[in-house]
């Protein structure tokens, strides 16, 4: 495992990004898979930024989304499907759509496993995946929640942590203590599909980032000792051949 720390995000930002660059230099057709979340928002604006400046560097770039909310559309500012297109557009803008791979929270997750699958194999596997990690309760990468994800796990339909369930609240603007029984029931319900542990250790590279404070108790429990899938599922990434960890010194604990 390579670890980088950083004087800050902006800067642990630019140093992720150089990973990614080298990458597509190395192999411009590079299959990348990206995660979505605060923690990865930056970077991406430094993707679309560069794809739009220097585009022959990046137009035969694959681009596969890992992880989504069930029953959520993809038109829905919710939805990671949503946030991928309007943070990296201007990439998305260069690429051919059949180098694109996007989750639709309401299409049938049966198909979409099948789809990303045979989407994965015609590329070849996937060269580099973008991972963030989860709060201390679940340091988890892409949905798989700790406690709950095994080692072997492929893509699946997976039960999200209450916490994150009450994170969607949130995003929703339905406070989660006040909203009505019929609304509160319709979020328990809602699921995620993901990569599993067994899809991420078999990327060629994978690329962790996280930054802050808030986030130097999950880095503990992933990196500080041996594999614990029922601490924090990140820790698989123990297991990776080519591991890649970008932290802010804030998230050093």
């Amino acid at each position: 495992m390579k670890l980088v720390i950083a004087k800050n995000k902006k800067k642990g930002d630019i140093k992720a990004f150089e990973v990614i660059k080298k990458q597509i230099i190395k192999k411009p057709d590079s299959l990348i898979g990206f995660a979505v979340g605060k923690t990865t928002d930056g970077l991406y604006k430094l993707i679309s930024k560069d794809a739009k400046k220097n585009a022959s560097v990046w137009k035969r770039v694959k681009l596969f989304q890992i992880d989504e909310k069930i029953g959520i559309s993809s038109n829905s500012a919710n939805s990671f499907n949503f946030e991928i297109r309007k943070e990296l557009k201007d990439l998305l803008k260069i690429i051919k759509k059949e180098n694109v791979f996007l989750i639709d929270g309401i299409k049938n997750p049966k198909k979409t496993i099948k789809e990303a699958y045979s989407f994965i194999r015609r590329n070849k596997g996937i060269d580099l995946i973008i991972l963030g990690i989860g709060p201390e309760y679940d340091p988890h990468i892409a949905y798989n929640t700790t406690s709950k994800s095994s080692i072997n796990s492929r893509m699946r339909v997976v039960k999200l942590h209450p916490k994150t369930v009450q994170e969607t609240y949130r995003r929703f603007g339905v406070p989660a203590a006040f909203g009505e029984p019929r609304l509160r029931r319709a979020f328990r319900r809602i699921r995620g599909i993901t990569l599993g542990i067994k899809d991420i250790l078999e990327c060629k590279k994978a690329l962790l980032i996280a930054y802050g404070k808030e986030k130097a108790k999950s880095i503990k429990l992933a990196f500080s000792g041996k594999v614990n899938m029922k601490k924090a599922s990140a820790s698989a990434l123990l297991l990776h051949k080519d591991l890649c960890v970008v932290i802010d010194k804030r998230a050093v604990s």
